[in-house]
């Protein structure tokens, strides 16, 4: 990773970090006493996400800070860190207002996020929200499981409770809930200044979660039984709708015992449209 600019010369963002996709920051918090603020907070105060395309109803927020320009205040916009202000719900938070102390960033919209059991984020982008672009959106779960899968660009984020993740959100990526407990996260934005770009030599990739019931993993065997297998293969090729070839491939996955969703077929085939596309830029 490499700071490009000095925040006075790379107006509006802050410092340039390259080469940063996910990492877990230094910072460890007690998720319990923040989760007890949270669960004490009204329950009329949760919106379902405004991004209501790219989920299936069980994406939520509340604002913790946020922007008088906003048309909602779980909305970021592009202002600098002083166009945001905590809301009445952040003041009776002070746990939560500790953590944001404690890491002492320029922050922007911090949200709590949740997401209910057996719900899915489907797979999108955050377009410039990136250390590379000098924006970073961290993660702090308060809440989480081994049955949370958080991929980006088909990678397992191993996140767990009270730990704090950078995920540059720019790239493709999406949530599932599988567990039996809603997904409850501090979701918070900041330009990159010098304190967080120090975080950020002293993180690492975190302790790697299991693998064998992560969809995406069978998904990626599945592929390769299918790759080896000339009936499932012809099969799988005669088809010309998308909607039925995602159809068809979930259900040959599930007779042959792998357990993954439609939204894996689907991830997989945009990334191979990304890929295609991209070979053609110089």
């Amino acid at each position: 990773m490499t700071p490009l600019e000095s925040p006075a010369q790379a107006q509006p963002q802050g410092v340039m970090v390259q080469g940063m996709q996910t990492a877990r920051l230094p910072w460890r918090f007690d998720a319990a006493a923040a989760l007890a603020e949270v669960n004490a907070l009204p329950s009329s105060l949760w919106r379902t996400h405004f991004n209501e395309g790219r989920h299936d109803g069980g994406w939520q927020a509340l604002a913790l800070r946020s922007a008088p320009e906003a048309p909602i205040d779980v909305v970021p916009v592009d202002v600098p860190a002083s166009g945001y202000a905590d809301t009445p719900a952040l003041e009776q938070c002070p746990t939560l207002r500790a953590m944001l102390d404690t890491m002492a960033l320029p922050w922007k919209s911090v949200r709590l996020m949740q997401l209910l059991p057996g719900c899915e984020i489907k797979e999108h982008t955050d377009a410039g929200v990136c250390a590379a672009r000098g924006e970073a959106r961290l993660h702090v779960p308060l809440q989480t499981g081994e049955q949370v899968f958080f991929h980006v660009d088909g990678e397992r984020i191993p996140l767990r409770a009270g730990e704090c993740w950078y995920v540059d959100v720019s790239r493709p990526h999406r949530v599932r809930n599988r567990g039996s407990q809603t997904r409850v996260h501090l979701v918070a934005d900041t330009s990159v200044d010098m304190r967080l770009f120090e975080a950020f030599r002293s993180s690492d990739a975190g302790e790697p979660l299991p693998d064998p019931s992560d969809p995406w993993s069978q998904f990626i065997r599945f592929r390769d039984f299918v790759g080896a297998d000339a009936e499932h293969s012809a099969r799988l090729s005669a088809i010309t709708n998308t909607a039925e070839f995602v159809q068809e491939s979930v259900r040959m996955g599930q007779d042959a015992g792998f357990q993954f969703d439609a939204s894996d077929v689907e991830s997989a085939m945009k990334a191979g449209r990304r890929a295609w596309v991209e070979q053609w830029i110089l």
